[in-house]
């Protein structure tokens, strides 16, 4: 696994309370030691000992690791963790592209809201079924949840917007598009939440 993994790639590394969940650079790798920056208000959500959980994006697909906390420098603001090269698991490409994901969530369009129902899912953004005529040149407030029900806020940059076939007497629309002002730590929960998914499927 050492041979995927280098110095100032970007990782993300989240420990039990998801909300210490961030994005840092490697500083260095020594052996299978990992030393990363983290921020001073971040500290408080990593202990020594404690196994958290780390994804980067390499050449071909991304790489889960679990790696466990082995040093904590306060002074420097650094953390270092230790990762067994044996242990990791690794998706292709076009395998975490996108996931399926049925759930209805919030958009609004000027003083009005909607109740549509997400098709598929990425960490950059969703596909989902809509009776709004949105419009690609508009971005639109949306809130929506993961299985956590805790609820992610942004907003929704429409790419592609088709008719959807049918008989049914109410149009609706598909729409595909991107995230947009993003907090990392949503990111940061799709991300793992997308991974996980596909994981799972990828192991039936």
């Amino acid at each position: 696994m050492k041979n995927l993994i280098k110095n100032n790639q970007k990782v993300y590394m989240i420990p039990k309370d998801i909300q210490g969940g961030l994005s840092s650079a490697i500083n260095k790798i020594v052996g299978s030691t990992i030393e990363m920056d983290i921020k001073k208000d971040d500290m408080k959500y990593y202990s020594l000992g404690d196994v958290v959980e780390m994804f980067t994006v390499i050449d071909d697909g991304i790489l889960y690791f679990k790696p466990r906390v082995v040093e904590i420098d306060k002074g420097q603001n650094t953390i270092k963790v230790e990762f067994d090269k044996t242990k990791y698991d690794q998706l292709q490409r076009r395998e975490y592209t996108r996931i399926d994901f049925k759930n209805e969530f919030t958009l609004k369009s000027e003083d009005k809201s909607y109740i549509c129902t997400c098709i598929d899912l990425s960490a950059g953004g969703m596909k989902f079924e809509t009776e709004a005529d949105l419009k690609c040149s508009q971005d639109y407030e949306i809130e929506f949840s993961l299985e956590s029900k805790i609820p992610i806020e942004c907003f929704f940059k429409p790419i592609r917007i088709d008719k959807k076939k049918g008989r049914s007497k109410v149009k609706k629309n598909i729409v595909s598009g991107r995230f947009i002002a993003l907090k990392n730590i949503d990111k940061i929960a799709i991300v793992q939440f997308c991974f996980k998914k596909q994981m799972e499927n990828k192991n039936k």
